[in-house]
């Protein structure tokens, strides 16, 4: 077992130690809830909710539940993100970085490879005050965390001896596919980061230090799923994604965003983005004014819509 260096310094708890498995498996282990839940409390206690969105701004939201019965809610949201290497997260803010009363810590997490030998893991927490610190340090928190990153130590051992990141964990019994050539995880979790509601799930790849495979994510609430590494795929208009806006803001802003760094416009609300996938962005205005009214006014709102690249709401109520 790797030796456990504990760091009290100012206001910040620390603890490092060499974790016997690839980075990757190690991170994995952070950010999939359905890892989060084995490891992220000491036993007895155990996490029997995660809830997270692993992006800035995104939230991170866990359970503990003691033995007892006992229940402790944590609320909080990621601050920074970098990719298989860092994460930084506060109970500062709730999900968007909404402020929240009574802020306890800024929590972190660095990986980084120890060739021949697995990741050297450093976790964090940074408090508000030496009250807070102290209170931290009487919880527990030197054997707590210790318990923690041994079960951490042994679940991403696991994964990397067994090969249990390459099951997917899917949770949806239909879902929609999209085949990419590249950039499978990288449009998963671009997609997650433009509408509420939306977070990624399991990620599969065949190899521990390779490329995903398979990435499942959920937008807006409804499941879809990424199939990475065919070179040979086309876009293609028979498959899109449509998302109804509430308001022209919204319509401005998911037309933006999709359009950035190399995506085309197409007519009538249609677009395709920077990694080929098309979208359908319809403002609930559209189908609203289609289906009001006689068939006289729906054919000149059809007609003003057909004129259109981005759809304008103002432009279809002035026609109607």
């Amino acid at each position: 077992m790797s030796e456990v260096e504990i760091r009290k310094e100012g206001l910040t708890l620390e603890l490092s130690r060499v974790i016997a498995a690839p980075r990757a498996a190690v991170w994995q282990c952070w950010t999939n809830p359905e890892l989060l839940k084995q490891w992220f409390c000491p036993k007895p206690w155990f996490v029997p909710k995660a809830d997270m969105d692993v992006r800035p701004g995104g939230r991170f939201n866990t359970v503990m539940a003691g033995p007892e019965g006992e229940l402790f809610e944590n609320v909080g949201m990621f601050l920074e993100v970098v990719d298989g290497e860092k994460l930084t997260f506060t109970d500062a803010y709730s999900e968007g970085y909404v402020p929240r009363e009574n802020a306890f810590m800024t929590g972190y997490v660095e990986l980084a490879d120890v060739p021949g030998v697995g990741t050297r893991f450093t976790w964090g927490a940074r408090h508000t005050s030496e009250a807070d610190r102290n209170k931290h340090l009487e919880m527990g928190f030197e054997e707590g965390w210790k318990a923690a990153s041994t079960q951490l130590d042994e679940l991403a051992r696991s994964i990397a001896i067994e090969g249990l990141q390459t099951t997917p964990a899917f949770s949806a019994k239909v879902r929609t596919c999209l085949f990419f050539s590249e950039k499978g995880e990288e449009a998963a979790k671009y997609y997650t980061s433009l509408l509420p509601d939306s977070v990624m799930g399991s990620v599969f790849r065949p190899d521990p230090n390779g490329p995903v495979l398979v990435a499942e994510f959920t937008l807006a609430g409804s499941p879809f799923m990424i199939l990475n590494g065919n070179p040979d795929m086309q876009p293609s208009y028979l498959t899109s994604i449509s998302i109804l806006t509430e308001d022209q803001a919204e319509t401005d802003r998911l037309w933006q965003a999709l359009l950035a760094d190399g995506g085309e416009e197409g007519q009538c609300g249609w677009l395709k983005d920077r990694y080929g996938v098309h979208w359908q962005i319809v403002p609930k205005a559209l189908p609203r004014l289609m289906h009001a009214g006689n068939p006289e006014r729906a054919g000149r709102v059809s007609a003003a819509l057909m004129k259109m690249r981005k759809i304008d709401i103002a432009g279809l109520e002035a026609a109607a």
